[in-house]
């Protein structure tokens, strides 16, 4: 029989142990994949069936994103990983990443398109000091500070060579998450006031970029193909759980679509949606602003927001055929130590193809 453990959650953050029979069910993989190189009352539920030995098993897919940390930045000091543990200044000098208080307080940290340009510097990684006024950007957290995150990381896989779509902000990085491209866009939208909805109020702006390098500012709603698009004409049922829609407002053929809201729900219908098994085929979950992790928010808030949607799934009858995906959407102006292996100096290519 194989069984299953649900994480305790914790405040403050407490270690997640799981107990000696309590062993890996093969049938759910739940991948962390980390940026720029840029887990309540403890339960255990058992399960008769047979563990399946093929991906067919898979009948869900849940991609979960966070924002804005760096593998070096949560998980430098995880064993084989390619972590790091001090960060190289722009003068030559390697300085050790100081711990990173739970609620990130300090400078703010500059995550655009054109300071991680400059923290990058081709591909030398040497210039994260220039882009956020001193040492603010050469900090970690441990295993102490997100104990969870780093259990399931021993327990299913961690990715520490997996780079950022688009070297800047969230919003780019949230429309590759929906559609494999952003638009051109290489950094989050502005507005005037009326919002950034694409509808005929929405006053948003957004910078982007053509195929010879060349800016301009357009507005913020997009109307190219989404990969919900592809699932509904394929029949596969999709849902985005994100407070407003999130990024679908951005893309008008959706937005402006009457049955578009039948297609997006709160983060908070997910744990019902998990508990009770009325989970889609494809589902994307944005945390509440609160739990995202973006500084200067809670490492150990987020943390346990996800244990929170991990023990719901678990709970759940569609555990043995789910698939989890979490990701941190982009680098948030924190140090990491890996180039991208194919450095591509006309970086305005990365916009355009994953």
């Amino acid at each position: 029989m194989q069984t299953t453990q649900v994480a305790s959650q914790r405040k403050p953050c407490a270690v997640f142990l799981p107990t000696a029979e309590c062993t890996r069910v093969s049938t759910l993989f739940l991948v962390i994949l980390t940026l720029l190189t840029c887990f309540p009352t403890g339960c255990s539920r058992s399960d008769n069936s047979p563990a399946p030995k093929n991906v067919d098993a898979i009948q869900h897919t849940v991609f979960i994103i966070s924002e804005n940390h760096t593998f070096d930045n949560y998980f430098g000091t995880f064993s084989g990983a390619d972590g790091a543990t001090s960060g190289l200044l722009s003068n030559g000098e390697w300085i050790p990443l100081s711990a990173m208080p739970d609620a990130y307080q300090g400078v703010s940290l500059c995550n655009s398109w054109d300071c991680a340009l400059v923290a990058m510097d081709q591909g030398k990684m040497d210039n994260f000091d220039l882009i956020s006024g001193g040492w603010s950007a050469y900090a970690q957290g441990t295993e102490k500070d997100i104990p969870n995150y780093w259990a399931y990381a021993r327990r299913f896989t961690l990715a520490d060579h997996y780079f950022t779509s688009v070297h800047g902000p969230s919003l780019p990085n949230q429309l590759f998450a929906i559609g494999a491209q952003s638009g051109g866009a290489i950094d989050n939208a502005t507005t005037s006031g009326a919002g950034l909805a694409c509808d005929d109020n929405s006053s948003g702006t957004v910078t982007v970029i053509d195929a010879s390098g060349n800016r301009s500012q357009q507005s913020s709603c997009f109307d190219f193909p989404i990969l919900p698009d592809n699932l509904a004409k394929a029949g596969v049922s999709w849902k985005y759980y994100g407070a407003g829609g999130g990024v679908l407002t951005v893309i008008h053929h959706v937005y402006e679509s009457p049955s578009w809201q039948l297609n997006s729900a709160t983060p908070d219908q997910f744990l019902t949606d998990a508990r009770t098994g009325q989970l889609p085929a494809v589902s994307w979950l944005i945390p509440p602003g609160p739990e995202d992790e973006h500084p200067p928010a809670s490492m150990c808030e987020g943390e346990n927001w996800t244990v929170s949607v991990l023990n719901a799934l678990m709970q759940g009858p569609d555990w043995n055929s789910t698939v989890v995906f979490m990701t941190w959407d982009d680098f948030g102006g924190f140090y990491d130590h890996v180039p991208h292996r194919k450095w591509i100096n006309s970086a305005w290519a990365r916009v355009f193809h994953c």
